[in-house]
């Protein structure tokens, strides 16, 4: 009885077609290649992103630990601002996001330990703030 759940290929004229374990290894050397090269496009485009400023050439370039900690499931851009930081000692912050970094808006209640931290001066421009605070300790 005739095995169906051979994948090996078969020959034209029907009988099956032997693969070269050689021609076998070179394209299972060519696929882990695409596969790679694939896996590090994805990778440059999220550090370009996240880091405008620093995006390397390649990922070769960032050296073995980059590609240890991939290899440990750690994502791209903490991979490369830790390489950075091991590197220079810092890392370049991505640019700012917007309104969201912006001064931090007016206090309208002062705890008593803010008041007693606060300088004579401060508590001078802040004295009304402070008095409606009273109210409430």
């Amino acid at each position: 009885m005739e095995n169906k759940n051979n994948s090996a290929p078969r020959h034209p004229e029907g009988g099956q077609a032997e693969l070269d374990p050689a021609q076998m290894l070179e394209e299972l050397r060519s696929l882990r290649a695409r596969e790679r090269d694939w896996v590090f496009q994805g990778d440059l485009a999220r550090i370009a992103k996240a880091f405008p400023q620093q995006a390397p050439d390649s990922i070769p370039a960032l050296g073995d630990d980059f590609l240890k900690m991939r290899s440990l499931g750690i994502d791209p851009v903490t991979a490369f601002a830790a390489i950075c930081l091991a590197q220079n000692g810092a890392v370049t912050p991505p640019p700012e996001m917007g309104p969201a970094a912006s001064a931090r808006p007016e206090q309208d209640f002062y705890s008593p330990e803010e008041v007693r931290r606060m300088t004579p001066q401060q508590v001078q421009q802040n004295l009304k703030k402070i008095e409606r605070s009273q109210k409430k300790w």
